[in-house]
Parts: structure tokens; sequence; C-alpha cells
């Protein structure tokens, strides 16, 4: 009769397995493709093994159900069940570890962060041993193994590990935070307190930015993530602003005719688009005009190509026009 069970509910565990696994075929997004990559046949291989176990465990209880003997040795039973929830745990553990790091991978993938999947990569063996200590305290505590004096080794051994591990921790996280939440990435151009210049690594415990001027600077992540950093890299285009300071003498029809004069010169050189350009007020000594213009790149070197020539340009414009400069006001 022991034997007639398990025979007869590993055969339904495996035709509904069969069935599941059909329908989700069927439900897929092309022909015989299961959805969700892996996913689907990790749970269904699961789901296969753990329906298999379940079936051994109920044809045993059938089978022990009448021995006298288990009344005063239940060491066999106890043996055997203890054997079957091992095995369960195992399995368990198993495809929760598999479901999540492939899980986390696909998200993303999907958020477009492939670069940060070696990151996962790194962190898989910590993740691993995480729930295996878990599934491995619910194994002991269903055995009845008492478990306070494990909780309070832990606990001590956790918080003396905390204090040793305070330095490389934080660097660790500091990590994390700009491989996470990407404030710049490798290549970007970044200015924090007095260092301008673009990303060349970033690594656990600290950055290199290669400065304007050559030299390469070193900083750890923790102080970088506590400065205000400006990411020229991350511009989707540049907004520059310019004031002309011209001779008070300069005639009203002549002034009248610069925001003219400036927008011919800024659309004479793409890609910078053109937004506008007023006669702002009387300055001491000078009429200011303030002149606007875009830049689409976040490109540095092309922001300075295309400043240089516009300037060259209006320069150039107001000399033929005949219209003077007029130097800043002293202080």
């Amino acid at each position: 009769m022991a034997l007639a069970r398990v025979l007869l509910g590993s055969a339904a565990v495996w035709l509904l397995v069969r069935l599941l696994r059909r329908w989700l075929r069927r439900a897929g997004p092309g022909p015989n493709t299961l959805p969700d990559g892996l996913i689907a046949p990790l749970l269904l291989n699961s789901l296969a093994s753990l329906g298999y176990l379940a079936m051994v465990i109920w044809g045993w209880r059938s089978l022990v159900r009448g021995w006298e003997v288990l009344r005063f040795d239940p060491g066999p039973d106890r043996l055997v069940e203890g054997a079957a929830l091992l095995v369960a745990v195992v399995l368990v553990v198993r495809l929760i570890n598999r479901s999540l790091l492939l899980l986390l991978e696909r998200s993303l993938q999907r958020l477009g962060r492939e670069e940060q999947t070696s990151t996962l990569k790194a962190l898989a063996p910590m993740i691993r041993a995480l729930v295996w200590g878990l599934g491995s305290l619910v194994f002991l505590q269903k055995q009845g193994v008492p478990l306070g004096a494990i909780y309070a080794s832990l606990a001590g051994a956790g918080i003396g590990l905390g204090l040793a591990l305070r330095g490389p921790l934080s660097h660790f996280l500091s990590y994390l935070t700009i491989v996470i939440d990407k404030p710049f990435q490798i290549g970007d151009l970044i200015g924090f307190a007095d260092v301008l210049g673009p990303v060349e690594r970033v690594g656990i415990r600290s950055s290199s930015i290669r400065s304007l001027g050559g030299e390469r600077i070193v900083i750890g992540n923790e102080e970088l993530l506590q400065k205000t950093i400006r990411n020229f890299g991350d511009l989707p285009r540049r907004r520059v602003a310019h004031t002309l300071r011209l001779s008070e003498q300069l005639p009203a029809e002549k002034a009248a005719a610069i925001p003219g004069l400036v927008e011919g010169v800024i659309r004479a050189h793409p890609p910078a688009s053109f937004d506008r350009c007023h006669f702002t007020g009387f300055g001491e000594g000078a009429l200011e005009f303030q002149f606007v213009f875009f830049v689409p790149d976040s490109n540095v070197v092309v922001f300075l190509d295309l400043q240089q020539a516009i300037n060259l340009g209006i320069l150039q414009a107001f000399q033929e026009q005949g219209i003077a400069f007029t130097p800043p006001a002293e202080a």
C-alpha cells in the first residue's frame, strides 16, 4: 500500500508538472518557449522535486503507521523525517538563490544597467551564503535545537565583526552607492571642490580623476560623496550665457541691431542653437547686452570650440559695424 501511494502520487506530480509546462509554453511569447527565460523551468523543476519528496514521506508515514515499535523508539521515524526536511530545505534554498539572482540580473537589464551585472556577480557569493544561513537556522529550529545560544553568539560575533570592519564596510557601501545610484560614470567630466576632470576609474575604496592639468587625482569614495559633485558629462544640452559691455556712446540704431547680429552669428555655427539676446540695462559706463545659446553636446571640447567660434564671429561682426567694447568697471 505504501509503495502504491508513492508510485501513484509520483505519477500525479509528474502529470501535473507536465501539464503546467505545456500550459506555460502555450502562454509564452513564442512556440515551445517558456516565459521569463529560466525562471519558469527552475520553478517547475523545484516543484517536481518537492512533490516527489512529499509522496515519499506520505508513503513512509502510511508504512510505519501500524508499527508498534515506534511507540517505544521513534528514532527511525524522526531520522527519516529529518532527512526529508533537510532535502526540502536544500531544494528551497537553491531555488531562492537561483531565482533571486536571476531576477536581479533581469531587473538590471530591463533598467538598462547591464554594466552593473559584474557587481551583482561579485555580490552573489555573499547573497548565497546569507540565504544558506537562514535556511540552516530554519532547519535547526524545526528539529527542536535551542537557538538562543546560537542567536546570542551570532549577535556578539556580528557586533565584533562590525567594529572590526567598520572602515572597509563604509568604503564598500560608498562604492555601492556610486555603482547603483550612478552620480557619475567612468568618462564623465565632473567637478568638485577645486578639481575638474574626467573620471578614469571607480574602485571599491577610491576613485581616480584626471585633472585638466594632466595630473591624476585619487580621492576616497566616502569623501567624494560628501561633496557637491557637478557632473558635466550628464548634460543633455549645455546652456551658455554671456554679457557684452558696449560703449555707452553707441548710437541707438546700432544698439537695436545687436540682437540680430548676435543671432546671425550663433545660427551660422551649428549645432549651437540661439535662444535670446536682449539689451538688459545701463551699466557703469557701458551698455549691457546678454545673449544665451545652447550646445546639444556634453563634450566639453565641442562646447569650447563652438564658444570660441561664436566669440570670434561676434568680434568680427562688431568690428565691421564699428561697435566698440567697454572693459569691466574697476571695483
